[in-house]
C-alpha cells in the first residue's frame, strides 16, 4: 500500500461513498478554519482503499475546536469477507500511522466509531517508546435514534414530563422553527460562556461563524429556534450528511433557560430533522464532560466510543 494526494473533488466523492465518512470530512467544512487543507488517499495496486483530509496547521495536525470524526475513512467492504476487511484496514491504518509520524511533529485527530482497531498506531516503537508513539484515549458520544421522535419513552424522566410540560399549563407558547442569523446563535453561546466563567476567544467565536456559515451555504445544517411568548429561547445548529445530525452548537438564553426550553428545543428539533430531512439518526457530538454528558444522555441515545490518536514527541 502506499500514500498519496488527491484533490479535493476526489476526497469528497469518497467522503460520500465511505460508510465513515461525514460532513467533518468534507472540504468545505475543513476550509473554515483557514488552514490549508491536505488530502489523502492510501492505495493498495489501483484500488483506492482509504483516505485522510485534514486541516494542516503549521506544526502538523491538531483537533481543531468543533472539528470531531475527522480520521481515516475507508471504502464500502460490502460483499468482502470480515478476515479481509480486517487485514486491509489494519494495513492502511499502519501504512497512515508511520506516513504521519515521519511528517508531523504534532499530530491529534478522532477516528469514526467504526475504526476500533487501533493496533496500528499502538505498534508505532511498540519497543522503543523513548523515539515517540502515539497515545490513544476512549472518548464517547451518544447516539440517539430519532425514527419516531414523538416518542419520548427513552428520555429521562425529568426530561419526558417535568420540562416538555412546564409553562404549558400556565399558558406559555412555545414554537421552534427555523432561522437563518448565525449572529443570534453566536450571541447566545456568548451568553452560556460567560454564566460557566468560561474565556471563549475570537479565534472560537470565528471559527464557529465561519463553520455554520459554509454548512449553510452547502445545505449542510439547520439552525432551529425555539420561541417562548414571541421571544428567542434557544438556538440550536445541527449539521447533518447522507448518515445522520449532529449536534453541534447551541446557545440558550440564561433568563429563559428554567422553562425547560433547552428540552423542547431537542424534542421540536428532532420531528423537524426527521420530517424534513428523513434523518433517523442523531449524533450527540460527545458526552465527555460530566455536565454536558449527562444532559446529552438524558434523551436516551446509545452510548458508544471512540478514539483520539495523539502524537508523544520523542525524548531528547
Amino acid at each position: 500500500m502506499d500514500i498519496a494526494p488527491w484533490t479535493a473533488q476526489e476526497s469528497d466523492a469518497f467522503v460520500e461513498a465511505s460508510p465513515q465518512g461525514t460532513v467533518f470530512n468534507k472540504s468545505f467544512y475543513l476550509s473554515s478554519y483557514g488552514f490549508p487543507v491536505r488530502h489523502l488517499v492510501c492505495r493498495k495496486g489501483n484500488e483506492e482503499v482509504a483516505g485522510f483530509s485534514f486541516a494542516e496547521i503549521p506544526t502538523g495536525i491538531k483537533t481543531l475546536p468543533y472539528l470531531v470524526l475527522n480520521g481515516v475513512i475507508f471504502k464500502d467492504f460490502k460483499g468482502v469477507t470480515q478476515y479481509r476487511v480486517n487485514e486491509t484496514v489494519f494495513q492502511a491504518l499502519e501504512v497512515f500511522a508511520l506516513y504521519l509520524f515521519n511528517r508531523y511533529q504534532e499530530i491529534s485527530f478522532s477516528n469514526h466509531w467504526d475504526i476500533n482497531d487501533m493496533r496500528a498506531f499502538d505498534w508505532v516503537n511498540y519497543h522503543q517508546r523513548d523515539k515517540g508513539y502515539y497515545q490513544i484515549f476512549p472518548q464517547y458520544t451518544s447516539l440517539l435514534n430519532i425514527s419516531n421522535p414523538e416518542s419520548t419513552d427513552g428520555y429521562a424522566h425529568k426530561r419526558r414530563i417535568p420540562e416538555l410540560k412546564k409553562g404549558i399549563r400556565e399558558g406559555r407558547k412555545f414554537e421552534t422553527k427555523e432561522i437563518a442569523d448565525i449572529e443570534l446563535l453566536n450571541r447566545l453561546v456568548d451568553m452560556n460562556f460567560q454564566r460557566q466563567n468560561i474565556d471563549r476567544t475570537q479565534d472560537e467565536r470565528l471559527a464557529l461563524q465561519r463553520i455554520v456559515e459554509n454548512l449553510l451555504k452547502h445545505r449542510s445544517a439547520k439552525l432551529l429556534a425555539t420561541f417562548m411568548d414571541g421571544v428567542l429561547a434557544v438556538v440550536t445548529c445541527f449539521a447533518f450528511d447522507r448518515h445522520r445530525a449532529y449536534y453541534l452548537f447551541v446557545g440558550t438564553d440564561e433568563n429563559l433557560r428554567d422553562w425547560g426550553v433547552g428540552t423542547k428545543n431537542m424534542y421540536e428539533s428532532c420531528i423537524i430533522l426527521h420530517r424534513d430531512l428523513g434523518l433517523n439518526e442523531l449524533d450527540m457530538v460527545g458526552v465527555n464532560s460530566p455536565l454536558r454528558g449527562s444532559y446529552k444522555l438524558s434523551f436516551g441515545g446509545q452510548l458508544v466510543p471512540y478514539f483520539l490518536i495523539n502524537k508523544v514527541l520523542p525524548k531528547d
